[in-house]
């Protein structure tokens, strides 16, 4: 019996429990531009009213899904604030397993939400991305890039 539970283990890490986002991090984003940054849930789902879809992130416990990319947590670490009396502020570090258009890679990402203005704010630096491959299959020596985005709550 112990090898059978032992063997399980092994053969299914993930069933022990997905990593997942602070909840703070749950819900629907939109990338920030110059212009257009109303984002109403209610135009997201039927594409009307200029809504940019194409620039909103959605957020569920161990998922992040865009337009064309979806995204699986694989670890979540907690990170401190820099003022730990600061209950604004939520900080994790987050590896993520991604594909979108048929490609599959690996991301590496600091993520910080808090409340400015009465606005909550989601701001995630992408710090690494590895092992791309392309929809054959194929490595692809892409460019790793530090990113930064910041993302207003759509309402």
């Amino acid at each position: 019996m112990r090898r059978l539970v032992f063997a399980l283990a092994i053969a299914f890490p993930a069933a022990a429990g997905a990593a997942a986002l602070p909840v703070e991090f749950s819900g629907l984003w939109v990338a920030t531009e110059a212009t257009n940054n109303a984002c109403r849930e209610a135009d997201l789902k039927e594409e009307k009213n200029n809504a940019p879809v194409a620039r909103v992130m959605s957020v569920d416990g161990a998922n992040v899904n865009f337009y064309e990319t979806r995204c699986t947590l694989q670890t979540v670490k907690r990170l401190p604030n820099a003022n730990p009396g600061d209950k604004n502020q939520v900080n994790a570090e987050a590896d993520l397993a991604c594909n979108g258009e048929g490609s599959h890679w690996n991301a590496k990402e600091i993520w910080h939400v808090e409340t400015i203005d009465g606005k909550k704010v989601v701001v995630v630096t992408g710090l690494k991305q590895t092992g791309y491959r392309d929809e054959k299959g194929r490595k692809q020596n892409t460019p790793s890039l530090v990113t930064t985005t910041v993302y207003f709550a759509c309402k």
